[in-house]
C-alpha cells in the first residue's frame, strides 16, 4: 500500500462533501429567484381567442402547440422549477406572451390583432414556430403540413373579417344629422 493513500482518499471525500453542500446551498435559494417576473403566477382559465371567429380545430391546434408560451394557461413541467433551466423557460414564456397572449386576445385592438395574425401565419408557415428547442421536449406540438395550411387559412380569413368589421364600425358609430 502506498503511504498517504488513506489520507488522500479521506481528503477527496471531504472535498466532495463540501462541493455537494455548497452546490445545495446555492441551488436551493436559486429555485426561488425569478429574474423574468412571476410568469408562473399568471394563470387564466378564460378560453383562448375570446371574441375571435374560429372553429374547434383551430383551438385544438393552438392548445396543443401554442398555449404553453402564448397564453396564461401554461402547463409548467417539473423541470421548469429547476434553475437555471427554469429561468430560460420563464424568459421564453414571458417573451412569447409579450408577442401574443391568446388569453388576452379580446384586449388587443383590431389593428393589433390583424398584425399578430399576419406574424403568426408567416412564422408558422415558415416553420419558425413552435420553436425548435420547444419541440425537442414537446414533440407532440409539432405541426403537420395540413395544420400549418389550416392555421394559415384561418388567420387569413380572420384578418379579412377584422378588416371588414373595422371598416364597418366607424360608419355605424357616427350619428346621422
Amino acid at each position: 500500500m502506498v503511504r498517504g493513500y488513506p489520507r488522500r482518499r479521506l481528503r477527496l471525500k471531504r472535498q466532495l462533501r463540501l462541493f455537494v453542500l455548497s452546490g445545495a446551498l446555492v441551488a436551493i435559494p436559486a429555485a426561488f429567484v425569478h429574474p423574468f417576473g412571476a410568469s408562473k403566477a399568471q394563470r387564466s382559465d378564460s378560453p383562448l381567442l375570446l371574441d375571435a371567429s374560429f372553429d374547434p380545430q383551430v383551438v385544438r391546434i393552438l392548445e396543443r402547440s401554442c398555449q404553453d408560451c402564448h397564453s396564461e394557461r401554461t402547463a409548467w413541467p417539473l423541470y421548469s422549477y429547476v434553475p437555471p433551466l427554469s429561468w430560460m423557460i420563464e424568459r421564453d414564456v414571458a417573451r412569447g406572451r409579450g408577442h401574443m397572449n391568446l388569453s388576452r386576445w379580446n384586449g388587443y385592438p383590431p389593428e393589433r390583432q390583424q398584425e399578430i395574425l399576419s406574424e403568426m401565419s408567416n412564422l408558422v408557415r415558415n416553420r419558425v414556430m413552435p420553436l425548435p428547442r420547444y419541440l425537442l421536449l414537446h414533440p407532440g406540438a409539432r405541426l403537420s403540413d395540413a395544420e400549418v395550411y389550416y392555421l394559415y387559412q384561418w388567420a387569413k380569413s380572420e384578418r379579412k373579417r377584422l378588416k371588414t368589421d373595422t371598416a364597418a364600425s366607424p360608419a355605424i358609430s357616427q350619428p346621422s344629422k
